[in-house]
């Protein structure tokens, strides 16, 4: 019985110790250049996943995916039923990076998908055969696309 205690004591003293695990979380933000940003990283820190930025009602969307080195440049979107491969282009960081890679992506901001995405916050992101775990960020996302949106 005191054994039992013990290894319940110790369990409980080491999981104190664990450093927690920062999540992932999405950003809106405005560059002093008015370009607007919807970020998903972690908060407070450089570790940056994804980057969507665009000038207020221009249509136009640039989507940065921060990957690895071989990922091809073509991410799949899905949001609910509805999916749509994009092609892009990829910027290598060099050896400072630990080998990540800079996908960028240009999209509409009135795509069949980004509009799914500004109804539901449900969004998944494909590269090559990775799935890219995305939380949901559905006030971000709608405010976000709706301020890309070309003006009528």
């Amino acid at each position: 019985m005191r054994g039992l205690i013990a290894l319940g004591l110790l369990a409980a003293a080491l999981g104190g110790c664990a450093t927690p695990v920062e999540r992932v979380s999405w950003l809106l933000g405005e560059t002093p250049q008015g370009t607007l940003q919807l970020m998903l990283g972690v908060p407070n820190s450089d570790d940056l996943r994804v980057l969507a930025a665009c000038r207020p009602h221009s249509g136009e969307i640039r989507l940065t995916v921060f990957g690895q080195r071989g990922d091809p440049p073509i991410v799949e979107l899905h949001s609910g039923e509805l999916f749509k491969r994009y092609g892009g282009g990829g910027v290598d960081y060099g050896a400072d990076s630990l080998g990540g890679v800079e996908l960028q992506f240009q999209l509409r901001a009135d795509d069949p998908i980004l509009a799914r995405v500004a109804d539901t916050g449900e969004l998944k992101m494909k590269l090559g055969d990775r799935w890219l775990n995305l939380p949901n960020g559905f006030a971000q996302q709608h405010d976000f696309l709706r301020l890309c949106r070309a003006s009528d």
